[in-house]
Formats: structure tokens, C-alpha cells, sequence
């Protein structure tokens, strides 16, 4: 087997007078210690990744530069060196490799089977906008990682990922000069060259690792920052072995130990999700096996008195295909025959055994619980729904059971909130706030009276109606279908559609009642019935 790559890295050794929470009056006696260890270690590399120095002016500077350059010239093994923004500020590329007596510009060592790649790109920072790699840096790269497919590193100041900065002292407020501006073109080029097995920088003063479509990205400690070590210099640097897998070791007072698994060749991670919004968006749009519809009334069917256009068409139709229809209206104000001859005065055929109320469903949940008494307030049609299935009402119940009437009193609303505040819970017919009408108008809804209990008393209301999935499982009862046969259709996201979502139907809102909710996505988007029509086939 061939033997690993080892490299010593340091950087960020910011040697100069101490500032802010970089130690630099510690950096030369710090490297010094770096040097021993590799000369020890004898790696096949010592990797300098550049800001060595905290820039004051050109002639300081390059004194700074040579006291570090000095101690450099003690490794007894190969040495390479970046350049990174500070030693850039004062003295140019070529005043760096002057006093380093190195190669500053891009270039490829060769390491046995592993291709290391310098990627000098441009770390001058524009105070305004942040970093930016060149096009002429992008090329360079792009076209060595073509040149040879064998396994390759790619040594670099600033880090290449764009990973997120929060808690870091320099850069949780400053991203924009933490990467480069252009870092999703450069990890393209990094991740269509199928060879590269690990990116290296420094830059950011902390360990962070983030792997992006198998490619770990990994940033080391700077050798004099304290911001993560309580106010002493944290002495890192770090070794890595990088043969079938990559082993990672940052040494010092903010120590690291991982072990990585290496990138195979053209290796990719399964492409990533859409949002999900696109997907909820395109998500069974065929409708195909619809063999029922729910149907919302307010909004879908009529508005007010006034049928919707195309309406009647539509359900003779899906009559005719063989579809079964179901209303579903959280109107509580009113019972199923009500509703019926509403629909045939429009001149649609809706039965009143196929239409099911949230005041009927409220019934049966309270059958469901036993029957417990109720304070109602609401229309007589949910009186009549408690009353038909043996729901009693008491000076004492159990529960505050509200619908939207505009007959409720003061003191039935008063009656009920001293009833909450003995303990009672309470229970909605919907939690709509609004009911469209004809001409475009609203009226109000059982959410307002929700909202004055709920404020009055502390509680908070259970709610029978759309959205809770109890009202959809009822309604497929009687349809008879499984949810996944089952279209609803409906004008309200809040509702309509997201209790839809909550019992595994699919949905179509049409844009005939409510304001669209770009949060709750229905399966298909239509105008109205007559576009919903066109979408559905078997």
C-alpha cells in the first residue's frame, strides 16, 4: 500500500504587536514550536497557509515577514506557503516570495499518488463588497483539475465552502469577508472535476469542518487567536494523514481528532431536494385515481346567493365520470338541507345526505366523547345538530361548545367565560374568521367569536372543523374512499388545504373565494372549477 500524505499546516501566525484577540507578540516563540514539531514528525510537507504577520506598514512589514521567513528556514522538510490577505496589505506577491525565497503564485506539487494544487487566488479584501476570486483564478483552477484525474488537494487562505459564521468573533456579522463572493462557482468547478478529495484553508481563526457533496472542507485554527480559548494564545496547528481515508489532528490549546472518509473518484452525493414549496407544488399534478371530491361551498361552489361560473357544468361532469361528491362546509350557521336547497335555487344538484357541516361534525365528536353536556352558542341548526344526537345542554357543562351567530349575547358570551374559568373546555364548530359573499365582500365568522373567549377566559379553543383532520376522516366516511382516491377542493390554504395536507389528501385551490397563502401549497393551483375540470382524468 502506498504511504499516506503527511502534512504539518500552520497559519494565521499574525506575528506583530497583539491585537484584539490575535496574540501576535506570542508568534514567533509559537512557530517555533510548530518548527521543532515538523522536524520531529518529518512530514512530507510543512504547509504555511498564509497570514503570517499583522500588517502595520510596508517597511515594518517586511521585517515582520523575514523574522517569521527566519525561523521558516529551520524546517527540515519541504516547505509551502500561501499568501494570505494581511500579508498582502503593504508588501506585493513578489516582495513575499522575495523574503520567503518561494514560489507565490498557483502551482502543482506533486505528492506521490495525491496532486497538492496552491490555489494563490485573490485575497485582497474590498472593504466594501468582501472577497471575490477572479476569473483568471477560476480558469487556472478549472483547468488543472482537468489536466490529471488523479486524487487532488487543494490548499488555499480563504476557505471555500461559504459555511455559516455564527459565534465566530470576526465574522459572525462580517460573512461577506469570511469567503469568497463567488463561492458556489468555485465549488462547481471543484465538484464536476470528480478528483478532489479535500480543500484546506485557513483564514476564519477556528477548526470547522463541512463536507459538501463528499468533498470535506476543512479550515484550521490560527496559531495565535484566543477568541476560543479563553484569552490564551491557542497554539494550534495541525497534521493530517490522507491515504483511504483523511485523518485530522489539530494540536494546541483548541485540539481537534477526526478521521474523514476520502472521496472516490467522480464520487458525488445524490443530487439535492428542490424546495420543498416546488415540490408540494408539482406533486401529483397528473390527479390521476381521483374517484371522489370534497368540496368546499363558500368560495368554490357559490359566493353569497351567486353561483360561481362553470360550477353546475363542473359537478355534472364529474357526476357523469362516475366521481362521488361530498360538501364540506365549515358554515355551521345552517344544517345540510339548508345547504341543499340553497344549491338547487342556483340551479345545482347537491343532496343533502352529500353535504356535511362542521356543526354535524361537532355533533358526532361529542358522540364520539360520550355525550358530555355543553353550553351552545351558536345558530339554531347546531342546536338542532347537539339535540339530534343526544347532546345535552346544562347550567354546568363540561364544555363551551361556539358557532358564528349573529344572534349571540353579551351575557351568553359572559356566561360561557365564567363556565372556561370553572374548568370547562372549549370547543369551535371552525376557526374561520371570514366568509366571502357576493361582490366580493366578507362577513364575519366563528374565528371572531373564538378570539373573544379565548382573550376573555385564557383558554384555548379545539377546533372541530377544516383544518382538523377528525372532519376529513369523517367525510371519507362517508364518501367510502381511502384518502389517497380523494381530491379537496377548496379557497382557503388555512383550511381548506392544509387539513387536506394533515389527512393525506391531495388539493386543488381554486383562486374563486380567499386570499392565496404562499406558506400552505396545495397540489395543483387552478382559476376555478372549470380549469380543475381540464386537470382531471383517470
Amino acid at each position: 500500500m502506498t504511504a499516506p500524505l503527511r502534512l504539518a499546516v500552520v497559519t494565521d501566525i499574525h506575528h506583530g504587536p497583539a491585537k484584539m484577540t490575535k496574540k501576535g507578540d506570542a508568534a514567533i516563540g509559537l512557530l517555533g514550536e510548530f518548527v521543532a514539531h515538523a522536524n520531529r514528525a518529518t512530514p512530507d510537507f510543512a504547509v504555511d497557509l498564509g497570514d503570517r504577520i499583522s500588517d502595520i506598514d510596508a517597511e515594518t512589514d517586511r521585517r515582520l515577514e523575514s523574522e517569521v521567513a527566519a525561523v521558516f528556514a529551520d524546517v527540515q522538510v519541504p516547505r509551502l506557503h500561501m499568501l494570505g490577505n494581511h500579508d498582502l496589505v503593504h508588501l506585493d506577491r513578489d516582495a513575499n516570495a522575495d523574503v520567503l525565497g518561494v514560489d507565490t503564485h498557483h502551482r502543482v506539487v506533486e505528492a506521490g499518488e495525491i496532486r497538492l494544487l496552491l490555489w494563490q487566488a485573490d485575497v485582497n479584501i474590498d472593504w466594501h463588497s468582501g472577497l471575490l476570486a477572479r476569473d483568471a483564478d477560476l480558469d487556472w483552477l478549472r483547468e488543472t483539475l482537468a489536466s490529471d484525474d488523479r486524487p487532488t488537494v487543494i490548499l488555499s487562505h480563504v476557505p471555500l465552502d461559504n459555511a455559516s459564521m455564527e459565534g465566530n468573533y470576526y465574522f459572525q456579522n462580517n460573512p461577506q469577508f469570511a469567503g469568497y463572493r463567488n463561492g458556489h462557482a468555485i465549488r462547481r468547478v471543484l465538484r464536476e472535476s470528480g478528483n478532489v478529495i479535500a480543500c484546506i484553508a485557513g483564514h476564519t481563526h477556528w477548526n470547522r469542518l463541512s463536507t459538501l457533496d463528499g468533498i470535506p472542507f476543512i479550515t484550521v485554527q490560527s496559531l495565535t487567536e484566543s477568541f476560543t480559548t479563553e484569552g490564551e494564545a491557542s497554539a494550534a496547528f495541525a497534521e493530517f494523514e490522507i491515504d483511504e481515508s483523511i485523518r485530522w489532528r489539530t494540536v494546541g490549546n483548541d485540539p481537534i481528532d477526526m478521521t474523514l472518509p476520502r472521496r472516490g473518484h467522480n464520487h458525488r452525493w445524490i443530487k439535492p431536494l428542490p424546495p420543498f414549496a416546488d415540490l408540494l407544488r408539482t406533486r401529483g399534478q397528473d390527479l390521476s385515481g381521483v374517484r371522489g371530491l370534497i368540496l368546499d361551498l363558500d368560495g368554490v361552489v357559490y359566493r353569497g346567493n351567486e353561483p360561481v361560473p362553470g360550477a353546475a357544468d363542473f359537478l355534472r361532469a364529474q357526476r357523469a365520470a362516475g366521481r362521488r361528491l361530498l360538501a364540506l362546509t365549515n358554515n355551521a350557521q345552517n344544517d345540510a338541507e339548508h345547504y341543499a336547497a340553497k344549491l338547487a335555487a342556483m340551479g345545482i344538484e347537491f343532496p343533502a345526505a352529500d353535504i356535511l357541516t362542521a356543526g354535524e361534525a361537532t355533533a358526532h365528536l361529542l358522540v364520539r366523547e360520550g355525550c358530555p353536556t355543553v353550553q351552545a352558542i351558536g345558530s339554531p341548526a347546531l342546536h338542532r345538530a347537539l339535540a339530534a344526537h343526544g347532546i345535552g345542554e346544562s347550567d354546568m357543562p363540561e364544555i363551551v361548545v361556539v358557532g358564528m351567530t349573529g344572534e349571540a349575547t353579551m351575557a351568553e358570551l359572559m356566561t360561557a367565560v365564567g363556565h372556561l374559568g370553572r374548568g370547562a373546555r372549549l370547543l369551535a364548530t371552525n376557526p374561520d374568521t371570514r366568509l366571502p359573499v357576493e361582490g366580493g365582500g366578507v362577513t364575519a365568522e366563528c374565528g371572531a367569536l373564538i378570539a373573544f373567549l379565548e382573550s376573555a377566559s385564557g383558554r384555548t379553543a379545539e377546533v372541530v372543523g377544516k383544518p382538523n383532520k377528525f372532519i376529513y376522516e369523517l367525510a371519507l366516511q362517508r364518501l367510502g374512499l381511502p384518502a389517497r382516491d380523494v381530491l379537496m377542493v377548496g379557497d382557503t390554504p388555512e383550511t381548506d388545504i392544509a387539513g387536506a395536507v394533515n389527512a393525506g389528501l391531495r388539493s386543488a385551490l381554486v383562486a374563486t373565494g380567499n386570499a392565496d397563502d404562499d406558506r400552505i401549497v396545495p397540489t395543483v393551483r387552478v382559476a376555478g372549477l372549470s380549469e380543475l375540470g381540464s386537470l382531471l382524468v383517470w
